[in-house]
């Protein structure tokens, strides 16, 4: 779900070089030698992880790289050699070689080093990553002169986890490690080491690894929250102004992300505000970077307004204050890495500021109000999870709108080219390589083990995470997973193509028979490719909102079978996919019945209206209420029943009953109907066109609703939809006579008088009786 993943940084650095070496009395040309066998024996284990020789050489290499460091003069902290190992501490911990489990021998080389000083620290520091030592000294405890190398190799993100558990020591480490933060920047140290720290946090963590553990992440994000707020905020912001109530105008909405080009982010973000209500909403993105793409124009076409903010932060406040905005919407992921709309949504630039599902855990910032989750995603205990206001749409939290089916795939796959047997069943996942935590790649390898001759296929290394990945470790340790359980390497199939559209994704996922979501950040927009194909899904679901995305849609279309509540029942599920041909044959023809109904998450028009009506309450209610009251508030919020009509006239008492309806449930057919034949009568046939064609998603079969369609088309000038709307109607009942009326209307309105006398004549035999149908017959001439 996050595009705003650090990019894998660079392996090695180019050594240093210095004049006469050969003079440095401090054994210069030893460090030297071992430093350089170091950089070799980790180049060439990167290039050969599988190899059991390299990475034992360079262990070696790196045991008598720390033995040299011990060495180092005490009174020399910045000299030559001690500044070439504080590079060479930064290569590993660039490099990812510290993500493997720190072996006995190493923890206890560590815990004599560490008493010897700083050169016991620098040494420590080459062996093991810090979340990997938890008595590693606090910042207080560590030289000025080494502290920017310390934030450095305190912050530094794994790459991937490699043994289990690893992920949640990772949350620990970095809540204590937050914790121990807020207190140093609390004792006031003084503004240059202040900033010098804050700037150094800013720029290097990433919240991503916290993802993949199991428990809530609130505290976590606040404290990130507020030291950014320290380090990047306004000293002295302007006082934020009262919300005005919206009574008789419209409410200002901007749309604030990266940009809006094709990525998952504009996928999921376009459906909120692409329908919504112009009577009702005044529209306006804001983006840091403009493409020119299809998708960037169709974006703009939906919204009035369309601003690239300037380049300094400084003046991205003022247009977006200027623009006076009754709610800011952070389309971007806020919660990952500092990026530039991380920058803004710091700063108060809206009365309410809503962070969307695009950040998959709360922001834990200051000035974020609402969270705008789902019904179907959430358990009863999650707004204790949110800094902001949880707000609750009906449904899961995710739409997409991905726009048309866009080109072909560039290539198609048969099983026999991978290596997949044609006989065999196929486990199929596009799960990012991040969410494969060990944890996830043993269960896969239990499964495998379960179901003799199943084989795995795993695209996992696509770009909106990361535009590189340690494809070859992946591979080694994955492989090694596998034969712990006793599977056989070439059951697994890992996809490292590099594929440029959704459908080259489907394409290699049709090769499967089921699929498999990931635990526990499960996947949500990975998952609508393979419903799309009718694959039976198996979700693991856990209490987070990141946990729960993928389970939400399948509640959606009726498939909680598919959802297992352990790592039991997720083992038992796709063993029962695997093995009973009838029952996966019969959840993937109600999988692909229910998406050819459009479902809910994949309805634009219910995606914004249901989005609407929710932050029109949460802004109600704000005024009503004050940002403390709001926002201390822990009950979920969810759109209001609407005001009802002055009672007496039956019209205005159906319309309040529909609107109410749409409230709760923002799909139903009835309710739309009612909508549409309102706004009809009222003078907006293009809403209305909207309204009435939505009614017929898997409804082609009534009559009625293409007559309905039909004169919305009508009354909005659009004579040959209206003509093609009314045929497909005419087809369904050729006794209708208000169609064959119509039919005439329209033909004689388009210049086609022959046409209009014969769907006159039909109406007239079906209606002798009905003078409507004498306005379009020619009148007869007495002999």
């Amino acid at each position: 779900m996050p595009t705003a993943c650090p990019a894998l940084p660079a392996v090695l650095a180019s050594p240093c070089t210095t004049a006469n070496r050969d003079d440095d009395p401090n054994g210069g040309n030893e460090a030297d030698g071992a430093f350089e066998r170091l950089r070799r024996a980790l180049a060439e284990h990167i290039r050969q992880p599988e190899d059991a020789m390299a990475w034992s050489q360079f262990l070696a290499a790196r045991q008598v790289a720390c033995g040299l460091i011990l060495k180092l003069p005490r009174k020399e902290p910045q000299g030559l050699r001690a500044s070439e190992a504080r590079q060479l501490v930064r290569e590993l911990a660039a490099s990812g070689v510290h993500d493997h489990p720190l072996r006995r021998e190493d923890r206890e080389l560590i815990q004599s080093a560490a008493r010897k000083g700083w050169q016991g620290l620098l040494a420590a520091m080459l062996l093991a990553p810090a979340w990997q030592w938890p008595e590693a000294p606090l910042l207080l405890d560590v030289p000025d002169w080494l502290r920017t190398d310390y934030l450095a190799w305190l912050w530094a993100a794994p790459q991937g986890f490699c043994a289990l558990g690893d992920a949640e020591a990772y949350a620990g480490h970095t809540l204590a490690r937050l914790e121990e933060l807020a207190r140093w920047v609390a004792r006031c140290p003084g503004a240059a080491a202040e900033a010098e720290v804050l700037d150094g946090f800013a720029r290097q963590f990433s919240a991503i690894p916290l993802y993949f553990s199991t428990g809530s992440l609130r505290r976590h994000a606040e404290l990130r929250g507020r030291l950014l707020r320290r380090a990047l905020g306004q000293a002295e912001a302007p006082p934020a102004a009262p919300p005005v109530p919206r009574a008789g105008r419209r409410l200002r909405v901007g749309f604030v992300s990266r940009h809006f080009g094709p990525q998952t982010e504009t996928f999921t973000t376009l459906p909120t505000f692409e329908q919504l209500d112009p009577e009702r909403f005044e529209v306006t993105l804001f983006c840091h970077e403009t493409g020119g793409s299809a998708v960037e124009a169709h974006c703009c076409q939906q919204a009035p307004g369309f601003v690239v903010l300037p380049g300094d932060l400084e003046g991205q406040l003022s247009v977006l204050r200027a623009a006076a905005l009754d709610v800011a919407v952070f389309g971007t992921n806020v919660t990952a890495v500092t990026n530039g709309v991380l920058r803004l949504a710091l700063h108060r630039v809206a009365s309410l500021q809503v962070v969307n599902n695009s950040s998959c855990i709360t922001s834990g910032l200051e000035h974020s109000d609402l969270y705008v989750s789902g019904d179907l995603t959430e358990t009863g205990e999650a707004a204790a999870h949110f800094s902001e206001r949880l707000g609750l749409l009906p449904g899961p939290a995710h739409a997409f709108n991905y726009l048309a089916a866009g080109p072909a795939p560039a290539r198609t796959y048969q099983r026999s080219e991978l290596g997949l047997p044609e006989g065999a069943i196929v486990f199929v996942s596009a799960a990012n390589y991040f969410k494969i935590i060990p944890e996830m790649q043993h269960a896969w390898a239990r499964l495998l083990a379960a179901v003799p001759g199943a084989h795995l296929l795993v695209h996992p290394f696509n770009p909106n995470w990361a535009p590189r990945y340690p494809i070859q470790r992946f591979r080694a340790g994955f492989e090694r997973v596998l034969a712990s359980h006793g599977v056989a390497a070439s059951r697994l199939v890992l996809s490292t193509a590099d594929l440029p559209a959704r459908a080259d994704v489907k394409a290699l996922l049709g090769l499967g028979d089921v699929y498999l979501d990931s635990y526990p950040f499960g996947g949500v927009n990975s998952l609508v490719d393979p419903l799309e194909l009718g694959l039976p899904v198996v979700a693991w679901e856990g209490g987070t909102m990141r946990a729960r995305m993928g389970g939400a849609l399948l509640r959606a279309l009726d498939l909680p079978e598919l959802i297992a509540a352990s790592g039991e029942a997720y083992h038992a599920l796709a063993c029962r996919l695997a093995m009973d041909a009838a029952w996966r044959g019969e959840v993937a023809g109600r999988i692909r019945a229910k998406m050819e109904r459009v479902p809910i998450f994949l309805d634009a028009l219910a995606a914004s209206e249901a989005f609407g009506d929710l932050i029109e309450s949460a802004y109600d209610e704000l005024v009503a209420v004050g940002r403390p009251a709001f926002r201390a508030a822990r009950e979920p919020l969810r759109a209001a029943s609407p005001p009802r009509a002055d009672a007496g006239d039956p019209a205005d008492a159906a319309w309040d009953r529909a609107r109410a309806t749409l409230r709760r449930s923002p799909a139903d057919p009835a309710a739309r109907q009612v909508m549409g034949r309102a706004l009809l009568k009222n003078g907006r046939p293009g809403r209305a066109t909207a309204y009435l064609l939505s009614v017929l998603q898997g409804e082609e079969a009534q009559a009625d609703r293409w007559l309905d369609v039909a004169r919305a088309f009508q009354a909005d000038g659009q004579m040959q939809p209206a003509i093609a709307a009314l045929e497909a109607g005419l087809g369904v009942d050729p006794q209708s006579l208000e169609g064959w009326l119509l039919y005439a209307e329209l033909a004689q309105a388009i210049g086609s008088a022959d046409i209009a006398q014969e769907a006159a004549g039909v109406a007239r035999r079906l209606a002798p009786d009905d003078p409507r149908a004498n306005a379009y017959l020619p009148v007869s001439v007495p002999q």
